[in-house]
């Protein structure tokens, strides 16, 4: 089972955050983890690209459930120094966390921050990693990333059809 951070374990933290592999995932939490991805990426964002990918296959899953089972916010988050995207190239010492995705009757709560803070720290406690570097959409640059101490490397891009701009976070330890 994959070690959870200090939040998470707190009974006080509502919803509970999860984290798990790709093969620790029941099949009903990858079908909600799907369905909640494709409702904030292809139809609010109506991201055409292929959503699901092989990716997915070696990622940590962090998520939360509400009551009924729906996947109220989640990330994943993986290690550059072993894998690459789309999005990034094989880079020694450094994670990656991407597919954010927080569902409208969430937002506002503060659960994408949450999430988020709940990843850096996962990744600083049990990774040896020195940074996080994101491809970050831009909308968000200053308000969810900025907050949480990423800082903005180069200019903006496009990527799937959206605006987005490349960002690290150095660990601290």
């Amino acid at each position: 089972m994959v070690p959870m951070t200090k939040a998470a374990q707190t009974e006080n933290a509502q919803p509970q955050i999860h984290i798990k592999t790709f093969d620790e995932l029941t099949t009903r939490e990858l079908h909600a983890i799907y369905v909640t991805r494709g409702l904030v990426f292809t139809v609010g964002q109506k991201i055409t690209d292929q959503e699901v990918d092989d990716t997915d296959l070696v990622c940590f899953h962090l998520f939360t459930q509400n009551k009924e089972g729906k996947v109220t916010a989640y990330l994943r988050m993986y290690d550059l120094g072993k894998y690459a995207d789309e999005s990034h190239e094989i880079t020694p010492g450094a994670w990656t966390i991407g597919r954010v995705a927080v569902l409208d009757e969430a937002r506002g709560t503060g659960l994408g921050r949450r999430i988020v803070a709940e990843a850096i720290e996962w990744i600083r406690d049990n990774t040896d990693a020195e940074r996080i570097e994101i491809s970050a959409q831009q909308y968000l640059e200053n308000s969810l990333y900025g907050k949480a101490g990423f800082v903005t490397e180069g200019e903006p891009y496009i990527e799937a059809g959206i605006e987005h701009v490349h960002m690290n976070l150095v660990l601290e330890r």
